[in-house]
């Protein structure tokens, strides 16, 4: 199924491209060609890390899909902090040439989120955002922003309903997602693999009683 349809162009980066677009045309006019290759080529590089291509969301309704675009760099059992109990943790670490739209990995509701600053422990901005499916499954999905990003945009209001794969974020340049997902989920990424967003399935959520009928199945 097609997710909502946007920009090319991340709408985030318009303000951005257009300064270096003037740049552009004023090197043209006033200081030469040499100084209008220099910025075209910048310009150029611009857009294409400003990048937001359309995705097609998998019709899995109980599927995890990645939020963003990156490298898988750890698939684990672990604590997550906010709600104080054992998940899988699938962490995506981001490269600086990804594309930068960050997207619901499960529909539902948004319970809560956090966002800290840095402090003496942590030299990263957190953001953190919960969300509950219709089944009853948590989801929070812990965002770290690279340390040379001060601004981000992220459109989740506790309370509110997103879509799978339903676009709702913007973070320049990157950073490392973790993923927090229920135990009894089947993970179908493995360390080192590339992921995208919106269109890759990180899990599938199984239910206790579902895989309770799988295993009595496999078991007769």
């Amino acid at each position: 199924m097609p997710s909502n349809r946007y920009p090319l162009i991340a709408r985030e980066a318009w303000a951005i491209l257009f300064v270096l677009l003037g740049l552009t045309v004023l090197a043209q006019f006033l200081v030469g060609p040499v100084a209008f290759i220099i910025s075209l080529a910048i310009l150029s590089v611009a857009a294409y890390l400003f990048r937001d291509p359309n995705r097609v969301i998998p019709s899995q309704p109980l599927a995890i899909v990645s939020p963003v675009h990156g490298i898988v760099t750890l698939v684990e059992e672990a604590e997550e902090i906010r709600l104080h109990n054992n998940k899988l943790r699938v962490q995506i670490t981001m490269r600086a040439h990804d594309i930068y739209s960050f997207r619901s990995p499960i529909e539902g509701k948004v319970i809560d989120q956090w966002c800290s600053a840095p402090d003496k422990n942590e030299s990263r901005r957190h953001f953190d955002f919960h969300i509950r499916s219709d089944e009853g499954d948590d989801v929070v999905t812990a965002i770290r922003l690279r340390d040379i990003v001060r601004r981000f945009h992220m459109y989740l209001h506790s309370g509110e309903r997103v879509g799978q794969g339903q676009r709702c974020g913007y973070f320049y340049f990157g950073g490392v997602v973790d993923v927090f997902i229920p135990i009894e989920s089947k993970v179908q990424v493995e360390v080192g693999q590339y992921v995208q967003s919106g269109t890759t399935v990180l899990a599938q959520i199984i239910h206790s009683e579902v895989a309770s009928v799988i295993q009595n199945d496999n078991n007769s």
